[in-house]
């Protein structure tokens, strides 16, 4: 039984043979590039894989109150403030 690597290389040059009108004799050549665009699709899905998982990784450590940028956020126009002191001053 074939793995499902060499299974997917196999209908891939298939795929190739038939798109190039059937020519027989040339089997290796098919064989060779099915093998070569597997190799990049999995080092693509590997690469798309690795990013999704750094991109969870950087989200999940952003601070709390942080925005989707990382930037603390702004105080809301509505929260409350004391009159007379700056904003982001504390009563003793």
């Amino acid at each position: 039984m074939q793995s499902d690597r060499q299974e997917r290389i196999s209908q891939r040059a298939y795929q190739i043979w038939v798109a190039e009108g059937r020519v027989h004799g040339r089997h290796e050549e098919h064989w060779r590039r099915a093998e070569h665009e597997i190799a990049e699709e999995e080092l693509r899905l590997a690469a798309a894989m690795a990013d999704r998982a750094a991109g969870t990784a950087r989200t999940s450590a952003k601070p709390e109150g942080a925005t989707a940028a990382g930037k603390p956020r702004a105080p809301s126009a509505s929260a409350p403030r004391r009159r007379g002191m700056p904003a982001g001053s504390r009563a003793s």
